[in-house]
């Protein structure tokens, strides 16, 4: 889903890459310092190609990850570059622990192949005297040194065990070898947080790029977890087990009055339309306000229900189906074998269902 507030810059095998906007404030950030540090107009603009440059190659680290996700059987939407690096989005994830390590390590490769080329460069094909080379600012002549620094330093930090990081992904994966996956992120996780919290207790002295990397491993780290507790659960059920067939019945012709009457006493999410017994659409709780709103009490059910709605089917994986609800906002959705249909599922059923195996558990 393309986000608002990102940029979108295109595809690379099929990979949409988008920047968020909120890298801008780095540029600005960058042009500032410079101005402040008295250099001049030319020296400013080696230093935005060069963040330029190094984001490009966080691309091709992310793409890393993603090309070698996609070749074990992952689904990779987009990759997101923000002004603390970039970020892949998986819809699917291979999942094994030899997967995980050859997709977490791809990134970091990627890296060390650029700074290596970066280094035959400098060697054989302009080479460069590194005793008369002034850093004082990026040049036409430390260029390429210091593009090589940078993609070293990516290795360097990427590998640091914080979940999760690359570094934090290879650790875990070492772990689910010889324990469960649930118990090996928990393990990564609390080890990422402490990282997350040295990061923020540096960022207030040092730098404060690694307060917000730590708030991001603190946070990435909690909801990876969750996620991962859910597949646990989720893990051998579909979705037969949680279709609801009591569901309320509503006709096209029915004003919005009476069926927001209806969702007041008698349903709590949404309804089935149906048109001479036949299935119809659906109508959610979120269509109905937004339908009040717009064309009021006497409007039609038939002008807001949702027609062309994602049909479920009963082997649907409960894992996969929650994070389809999820990354589409969808909260009531049918169920149908085939051509028949059988009846609803409710995103707030899903997370009761979880709750429910979680206590038992």
């Amino acid at each position: 889903m393309q986000s608002r507030y990102s940029l979108n810059l295109g595809k690379i095998f099929g990979i949409r890459v988008s920047v968020h906007w909120s890298f801008s404030l780095l540029i600005a950030w960058i042009v500032i310092i410079s101005v402040n540090q008295g250099l001049s107009a030319i020296q400013i603009l080696m230093h935005i190609l060069f963040v330029l440059s190094l984001f490009v190659c966080v691309v091709l680290h992310e793409l890393g990850h993603s090309l070698i996700a996609i070749r074990l059987g992952g689904e990779v939407s987009s990759i997101s570059l923000l002004p603390i690096g970039g970020m892949a989005h998986m819809a699917k994830m291979p999942e094994s622990p030899r997967e995980e390590f050859l997709v977490s390590a791809a990134g970091p490769l990627v890296n060390v192949i650029i700074a290596a080329l970066l280094w035959l460069y400098m060697l054989f094909l302009h080479p460069v005297s590194f005793d008369d080379m002034s850093f004082e600012s990026i040049n036409l002549a430390n260029f390429p040194l210091m593009l090589m620094a940078a993609n070293l330093f990516i290795v360097v930090f990427n590998l640091i065990p914080a979940f999760p990081m690359d570094g934090g992904r290879l650790f875990r994966s070492a772990l689910s070898v010889r324990m469960g996956r649930l118990k090996a992120t928990r393990i990564a996780k609390d080890i990422g947080q402490v990282f997350a919290i040295l990061f923020i207790i540096s960022g207030l002295f040092f730098n404060p790029f690694l307060v917000i990397i730590g708030f991001f491993i603190l946070l990435g780290a909690k909801g990876e977890y969750e996620m991962i507790k859910y597949q646990d659960i989720f893990s051998n059920h579909n979705a037969a087990e949680l279709v609801n067939d009591k569901y309320v019945v509503l006709d096209p012709e029915t004003r919005l009055s009476e069926a927001a009457e209806k969702l007041v006493h008698i349903s709590d999410n949404g309804f089935v339309v149906k048109q001479e017994g036949d299935f119809a659409g659906i109508l959610t709780k979120n269509d109905l306000i937004t339908g009040l709103n717009n064309l009021g009490k006497d409007g039609l059910v038939e002008q807001i229900m949702q027609k062309d709605v994602y049909r479920i089917p009963p082997d649907k994986a409960l894992f996969e189906l929650y994070q389809h609800m999820q990354k589409n906002r969808q909260h009531y959705l049918p169920v149908f074998d085939d051509d028949n249909f059988l009846g609803v599922i409710d995103l707030e059923n899903i997370h009761e269902f979880f709750l429910i195996h979680k206590a038992l558990k």
